[in-house]
C-alpha cells in the first residue's frame, strides 16, 4: 500500500513538473531556433566597411575603410593596423550560437548586454546598412565573454570578452606606420657621418678621421632599428611645448633608393620621447626603451671606433664587412 502511494506521488510530481516546463516553453521569450553551430552573425557576402566600437559613458571608436585601407576617422584618417581589425572580424565571424545561459528579457541587464546596459557594442555596417549588432557584457570566465545578437534575448557563453574590443585609439594605430624595408636604404646621415651599405651585410662611411674606423655590426643595428621602428602612439599634428624638438636629443637622416630623403628629429621627455619624421604630418610618441634604444646606437662613440696598431694603415672608407 505504501508503495502505490509513493508511485502515485511521484507520477503527479512528474505531471507536474511537465506542466511546468511546458508553461514556461509558452509563456516565455520566443527565440530563433538555431543549430548549435551556425554563426552567431550572418556576415556572409557582406562587405564590412565601418565599424562601430561603444563603452559606458559614451566612449566610442570608429574604423573605417578606405581605398588606402582602414584608418581611424577621429584621427585624421590614421591608418589602422591592418591586421588586428582584420582578426577581429575573423573573430565574428566565428563565433557560434551554442547553448544560450539565459533566453529571459531580464538577464540582459544581469549579464550587461541591455540596449542601455552593456560592456561593449559592436555595430559593423557595409556603406549604409548596419550588417549586425553584437553585445558584449560580463565574462563568465578568462578568455570568454556573455554575447548577445541584437534583436535576440538569447545570452551565449563565448570565447570573446569586452578587452578583446579596446576603446582605445592607440590600440588600433598601425604602429609599423614608420618601418621600411632595411634593402631600401641608400644612406643614413648622422651630423658630418654618412653611413652606405654594401653588399649584404657590409657598411662603408665617410666623415671618418683617419684614425677612426667604423663598427659595422653597429652600424648594421642601427640600420635594423630605424627600418623596423615601431610607434607608441599617434599625437596628433600639432606641435607641442613639451615634445622638446627645439633642443632634440638625435637628428638623422635616411635616403632611399630612388631618392627620397626622410629626415628623424627626436625630443625626450621625462618618461619617453616625441619622434617626427618628415614624411609624415603627425608626431609620435616613442616609448622610453625605444627611444633610448634609438639614441644610443646612432651614438658617434657606438658607430665610431679607434683605430689601433696595423688597423691606422686601413683608409676609413674601406670600412666594410664581407
Amino acid at each position: 500500500m505504501q508503495m502505490q502511494k509513493t508511485l502515485r506521488f511521484l507520477a503527479i510530481l512528474l505531471a507536474a513538473q511537465l506542466l511546468l516546463a511546458l508553461g514556461l516553453n509558452l509563456g516565455g521569450p520566443r527565440l530563433a531556433a538555431h543549430p548549435g553551430d551556425a554563426p552567431l552573425l550572418d556576415l556572409a557576402g557582406r562587405a564590412v566597411d565601418r565599424i562601430t566600437l561603444e563603452g559606458g559613458e559614451g566612449r566610442s571608436l570608429s574604423l573605417s575603410k578606405t581605398s588606402d585601407g582602414w584608418v581611424l576617422p577621429a584621427q585624421d584618417d590614421f591608418p589602422a593596423d591592418a591586421d588586428k581589425v582584420t582578426r577581429l572580424l575573423e573573430r565574428l565571424q566565428g563565433l557560434r550560437h551554442g547553448l544560450p545561459v539565459a533566453t529571459s528579457s531580464g538577464a540582459l541587464k544581469r549579464f550587461k548586454v541591455a540596449e542601455d546596459d552593456f560592456e561593449r557594442r559592436i555595430r559593423l555596417a557595409a556603406g549604409d546598412d548596419i550588417v549586425a549588432t553584437l553585445y558584449v557584457g560580463t565574462s563568465p570566465g578568462v578568455r570568454r565573454g556573455h554575447l548577445r545578437r541584437d534583436g535576440d534575448d538569447a545570452v551565449y557563453a563565448l570565447e570573446f570578452a569586452s578587452y578583446d574590443v579596446p576603446l582605445k585609439h592607440e590600440d588600433w594605430e598601425d604602429k609599423a606606420i614608420l618601418a621600411l624595408p632595411r634593402e631600401e636604404i641608400a644612406t643614413i646621415q648622422i651630423a658630418d657621418l654618412t653611413l652606405r651599405p654594401q653588399g649584404d651585410t657590409g657598411w662603408t662611411a665617410q666623415g671618418l678621421a683617419d684614425n677612426e674606423a667604423l663598427d659595422i655590426e653597429a652600424a648594421g643595428k642601427l640600420a635594423n632599428k630605424l627600418a623596423e621602428l615601431r610607434i607608441g602612439a599617434v599625437l596628433g599634428r600639432e606641435k607641442q611645448a613639451d615634445y622638446a624638438l627645439d633642443e632634440p636629443v638625435l637628428q638623422l637622416t635616411v635616403t632611399r633608393k630612388g631618392g627620397e630623403s626622410i629626415d628623424y628629429q627626436l625630443g625626450k621627455r621625462d618618461d619617453d620621447y616625441v619622434l617626427k619624421v618628415s614624411s609624415h604630418e603627425d608626431y609620435f610618441r616613442l616609448p622610453g626603451y625605444t627611444g633610448d634604444a634609438l639614441v644610443e646606437a646612432a651614438g658617434r662613440d657606438r658607430l665610431v671606433t679607434t683605430k689601433t696598431g696595423d688597423d691606422a694603415e686601413s683608409p676609413p672608407e674601406a670600412a666594410s664587412a664581407n
